[in-house]
């Protein structure tokens, strides 16, 4: 899906996250701090930024916000699954898992796992501003579920107050639907069910939804990023540029994919031609291919084992380069956390200038990162890029975007405010010297 904009996500009793808290991309400071390349329009001539940066404590819920796209996208591309409610295909790995996840309702209050877990997304697709909501019971149970779009004017094309069916009321694009609502069942979306019977609307939102991007840095592992719909030539040897600033001994790399079947599960569940989910592993091998020299002259290369001879920072940003250069190249969104994770800094801020400069993102993607990471501020960025997550001592968090606090002026260092205690009192470290 091209050009889909993030406008604004938020979640409502969702792990530390016991009260509402709204994160938006808008852009609201005022023209005159607009910093140049940061910024972009789109729908109703509106300004959003291109970047945000998220800060906060550890355990203040860096990671959980991320989670809270994943989840979203999970209650979409799932809800058919539930609403199948074929036993067999409900057991089937990698459903099982998915599926047995909780709504991870707020763990620090009584009457949290009683409270409905809500969420909303805002995107814009086609200039057009589409707000989605929905809250899940304790037993994933669809409480409510609402779809408004704007373009000029607010109008609610999709509404629904219970688990029930019959309480589902669709408008306009998504009227078409009326003759199949019967199949939303109390766990499922009514939009992904929509969406799966082909309306266009609901198919273009769900794109937009599903499209997101979401990368762990510290959890990534090898190279599972890497197949061979993101490494053509011309991919490669944007990769190949990037991360020779990070090693400039590295003079090329060479990718393989040996494809293999692995497992066959038989179908049984009424099954009359005893068909079987043939089960395949793909093993990718990259090899990297540096100069060798005599007296700094070179008069051979040879070739290595990438995953073994590579440092753990330059196998991350192979890892992570396939995402980053696939929403650049379709003006759509990716979510990072710990973007500086087994990175030098300067090879951060160079994966960030990637979506700044306006030659390598010519279609106005989107970066979310968290970060630990003050240096990422500490030069030209406008406050209502930075976001600080805090936990109280009842383990609440809550989330504030440092434009909001008084005092701040626009030409502030950020970073070096926040390391003093501006935007809230950072956890203290004892230190046991005895």
């Amino acid at each position: 899906m091209k050009n889909t904009v993030l406008k604004s996500i938020s979640a409502t009793n969702f792990g530390p996250f016991n009260g509402t808290i709204t994160f938006d991309m808008e852009t609201v400071v005022p023209k005159g701090q607009i910093i140049e390349n940061h910024t972009f329009s789109a729908g109703d001539n509106q300004k959003f930024n291109k970047i945000a940066y998220i800060f906060g404590a550890n355990g203040a819920g860096k990671s959980t916000f991320c989670k809270i796209v994943l989840q979203i996208q999970q209650a979409l591309v799932f809800s058919p699954v539930r609403a199948s409610n074929n036993p067999q295909l409900l057991d089937m790995f990698p459903f099982k898992d998915e599926l047995a996840a909780q709504r991870n309702h707020f763990k620090f209050d009584v009457t949290s796992k009683d409270r409905e877990t809500s969420y909303s997304v805002q995107v814009i697709v086609e200039d057009v501003l589409y707000t989605y909501s929905f809250s899940i019971a304790e037993n994933n149970d669809i409480l409510s579920e609402k779809l408004t779009k704007k373009k000029r004017r607010t109008e609610t094309i999709l509404e629904r107050t219970s688990p029930d069916y019959k309480s589902i009321t669709l408008k306009s694009e998504l009227r078409s639907f009326e003759n199949n609502v019967y199949v939303v069942k109390g766990n499922a979306l009514c939009l992904s069910m929509a969406s799966f019977l082909n309306n266009k609307t609901a198919l273009s939102i769900m794109s937009a939804i599903t499209s997101i991007q979401v990368v762990n840095m510290a959890a990534m592992r090898g190279l599972s990023n890497i197949t061979e719909e993101t490494f053509s030539a011309e991919k490669k040897e944007d990769y190949l540029k990037f991360l020779r600033s990070a090693d400039p001994t590295l003079k090329d790399i060479e990718v393989k994919f040996n494809e293999k079947k692995v497992e066959k599960h038989t179908i049984e569940y009424d099954d009359f031609e005893n068909r079987a989910v043939v089960l395949k592993s793909v093993k990718v091998d990259v090899k990297s291919t540096h100069d060798v020299y005599d007296n700094h002259k070179v008069v051979n290369t040879s070739e290595l084992p990438f995953l073994l001879f590579e440092s753990n920072g330059t196998i991350k940003l192979l890892n992570i380069l396939p995402a980053v250069y696939s929403v650049l190249s379709t003006g759509s969104l990716i979510v990072i956390d710990e973007i500086e994770n087994g990175l030098h800094p300067l090879v951060v801020k160079k994966l960030i200038e990637l979506f700044y400069n306006p030659e390598t993102n010519p279609h106005n993607a989107q970066l979310i990162c968290t970060t630990h990471s003050t240096m990422l501020i500490d030069e030209a960025v406008q406050r209502d890029e930075v976001w600080m997550l805090d936990k109280n001592k009842f383990g609440e968090s809550s989330m504030m975007h440092i434009s909001d606090i008084t005092g701040v002026r626009s030409n502030s260092k950020l970073g070096k405010k926040m390391i003093e205690g501006a935007f809230g009192e950072m956890p203290h470290i004892i230190l046991n010297t005895q």
